[in-house]
């Protein structure tokens, strides 16, 4: 299905030059006033250019430019638009199902405005194109035959504009294009009568009343009085069958109450869901068109507010789905319940800063393929980073190995400073498993996002020698061994063909425990030391001590010993914590400095 695979925004308000992928369903987050709702208004006018204001342009001595690519456009998709010259204006503009469009305005007029498509026998094969032309004629008709006028549902917008006036772009306007045409093919009889009744009413009308015809004849005869040569006429106009929409009004039926109401008379909750209800029926009434071009854009910002919790959820099934259904689908959002699994690949990150102005990260997909390589890794990256919406929301990332540092971690952070880590702008998130951290900091870091990863020693001496963090054959590794050979005996825990530690639950030796006991020893001390200062420099804080438990004191794992050290944590003060748990104030600090 064809669609706008790529934006780039010149000088629109605070987009001084942004580019931006888009796939069928895409979502937007980034904190307030980053520009995420000035890139949806930027998608809707490439495609339906108007006169800008003085406010629109980020630099009044240059234009405003916004450059689209379309993609998907296949020879069955240039076969369904309706006007053979329409197809054949558009065809030789597309290149590999492929066309290029560009809007802009020098000024805050009409004339201002011109829109341009790629030329094409001078476009170097890759990237946006650098020569342009203006539209030829037919192209305008056949873009908008593909692409037709967005709808953009706006976060703060008055919902009852959007509802209650069947105006250009909203979402009643949009619903009764689709109703009034089965409608009046339904019931020709209702043009006919309004034809007959413009015929009686009508000052021209062909079977005008004689009783308006008298009306004129006596209020012209009287007028004759006062003003010679003048004549009246009553002229009553008769609506057309597109005015009836017009002056429809929505209203709702409580099925409890039976109270009936006007939409805007509901809770802004309600009126919300109706306006999201009504943009999925106009999916669903299209789903059956299957020879239709168009695919419409459909632009909401923030769909999610007012709406409770589990309507947020019920939303973003609603919004997939219109993306199945013959809309291209852009939102803003602040929510991470609007992010899943599935669309998290392609959520684009938006920010702002002094310098460059509005900037889109890389998706999650793309940053994937570019910093892993191989198929399988890359899925495996896929599937476990997509289920962390929390990464989407924050400035500053905190991998870490597993359940207990990731509940731990915030709490001793909130007791320490005095707010939780969200309201810093960070956000723990468990993987689950430290074999994954050298590539999910490969794959953040080609997202553009600051990230850092909390791990146990035992990573410093496994998976950062395996993910390439440190030297695989470094000359620890033998003084590690060695020392670890050295324990054995006394302690009596179990080492691997490698000489490193072994889980062995029956002696009672975890593997995480083994490790503790190397960092107790002095030479291992001095070892895990160096290992923690070297993966320091990687952005990874291995605990010295061992692990996390060495630090809060508590020597049991599991939910239980997680219980204890986070009511353990809860009834300390802060200066309680620094004092008996340094590890944790050092730990944070460093995050603060990643």
């Amino acid at each position: 299905m064809h669609r706008l695979s790529h934006l780039r925004i010149k000088n629109f308000r605070a987009c001084k030059d942004v580019s931006l992928p888009l796939e069928g369903y895409t979502p937007l987050v980034g904190q307030n006033n980053t520009g995420k709702s000035s890139i949806l208004q930027a998608l809707s006018w490439v495609l339906k250019p108007a006169a800008l204001s003085i406010k629109d342009f980020h630099d009044l001595g240059q234009p405003v430019e916004v450059v689209a690519c379309i993609d998907g456009i296949t020879d069955e998709v240039l076969g369904r638009i309706p006007e053979e010259k329409h197809r054949k204006s558009i065809k030789p503009y597309c290149r590999d199902g492929r066309l290029w469009i560009r809007a802009s305005a020098t000024g805050t007029t009409a004339k201002t405005l011109s829109k341009e498509v790629w030329d094409i026998e001078q476009y170097p094969e890759n990237g946006e194109p650098e020569h342009w032309r203006d539209y030829p004629t037919g192209l305008p008709q056949a873009v908008s035959a593909l692409l037709p006028e967005p709808l953009l549902v706006q976060a703060m917008h008055d919902i009852g504009e959007d509802l209650g006036k069947a105006k250009a772009g909203t979402t009643i306007k949009s619903l009764l294009d689709e109703i009034m045409g089965p409608l009046l093919e339904a019931h020709a009889e209702l043009s006919t009568a309004l034809d007959t009744i413009r015929h009686l009413l009508t000052a021209d009308g062909d079977h005008r009343s004689d009783h308006l015809q008298q009306f004129d004849t006596d209020a012209s005869g009287a007028l004759e009085h006062f003003f010679p040569g003048l004549a009246l006429d009553l002229d009553l106009q008769a609506v057309d069958v597109k005015e009836f929409f017009k002056a429809g009004d929505l209203h709702v039926t409580d099925k409890t109450t039976g109270d009936r109401r006007r939409f805007d008379q509901m809770g802004t909750g309600a009126q919300r869901a109706i306006q999201m209800a009504l943009i999925r029926y106009l999916a669903e009434m299209r789903r059956g068109e299957g020879g239709s071009p168009s695919r419409r854009l459909l632009l909401v910002d923030e769909p999610e507010l007012y709406l409770h919790p589990q309507g947020v959820r019920r939303l973003r099934q609603a919004l997939a789905s219109l993306a199945q259904a013959g809309f291209q689908v852009v939102f803003s959002t602040h929510s991470p319940l609007m992010l899943s699994r599935d669309n998290a690949t392609d959520t684009v990150i938006v920010s702002k800063s002094t310098d460059k102005g509005v900037t889109a990260r890389k998706p999650l997909r793309r940053a994937v393929n570019e910093a892993i390589q191989g198929a399988e890794s890359q899925s495996r990256a896929l599937f476990e980073l997509s289920s962390l919406a929390e990464i989407y929301f924050a400035e500053r990332v905190v991998l870490c190995e597993g359940k207990t540092d990731r509940r731990l971690l915030p709490l001793a952070y909130e007791r320490l400073y005095g707010q939780a880590p969200e309201l810093d702008h960070i956000a723990f998130v468990s993987l689950g498993s430290c074999a994954d951290i050298p590539k999910a900091l490969q794959v953040l870091a080609a997202m553009g996002i600051r990230a850092c990863a909390v791990a146990d020693l035992d990573f410093a001496y496994t998976h950062a020698r395996k993910g390439g963090l440190l030297d695989r054959d470094s000359e620890d590794m033998a003084d590690v061994r060695r020392i670890l050979a050295r324990l054995q005996p006394d302690q009596g825990f179990t080492l691997n063909g490698n000489g490193l530690p072994q889980t062995n639950k029956q002696a009672g030796w975890l593997a995480a425990d083994v490790w503790a006991c190397f960092a107790a020893d002095k030479e291992g001390k001095a070892i895990a030391e160096g290992s923690h200062s070297a993966l320091k420099q990687t952005s990874v804080w291995a605990w010295p001590q061992g692990c996390i438990e060495q630090v809060t004191g508590v020597d049991d794992k599991g939910e239980d010993a997680i219980i204890e050290q986070e009511y353990r944590l809860l009834e300390m003060s802060a200066a309680e914590i620094e004092q008996q748990m340094p590890a944790f104030k050092a730990c944070f600090d460093w995050i603060k400095g990643v």
